[in-house]
């Protein structure tokens, strides 16, 4: 499966927002992942997290924050969420950026992540 995610920090309140899209159209799934335009992507979930909650599983650990960031409607495997965790961290880190989009592919766990950033 094609996934998006994108991962977004309220700048005022600090509240995480996290997006989640897949390819569900079966025409375009056989395509390589870069070529795939936004809108051929559906939402799946959003998940919104406080900001306190967040900073605090971030000094608790990554795996602290990545139990944190799971839910009942928001669950990826573990390579997935590794990297959402430390996209979440570089977010509430001292760089600023507000936001922040992630390309994966399951045909290719590894070689086919790419920040979209």
């Amino acid at each position: 499966m094609k996934q998006r995610y994108f991962i977004s920090r309220d700048e005022k309140t600090s509240e995480l927002t996290i997006q989640e899209y897949a390819v569900v159209a079966g025409n375009i799934k056989k395509l390589e992942i870069s070529t795939i335009a936004r809108g051929d992507f559906t939402l799946l979930c959003t998940e919104t997290y406080e900001g306190k909650t967040i900073k605090n599983a971030i000094s608790e650990g990554k795996e602290a924050l990545v139990t944190a960031l799971r839910t009942d409607n928001l669950y990826p495997i573990s390579t997935y969420a590794d990297v959402i965790a430390e996209s979440v961290i570089e977010i509430y880190g001292k760089n600023n950026n507000s936001s922040k989009e992630l390309l994966f592919d399951d045909l290719d766990l590894f070689e086919s992540f790419q920040d979209a950033s």
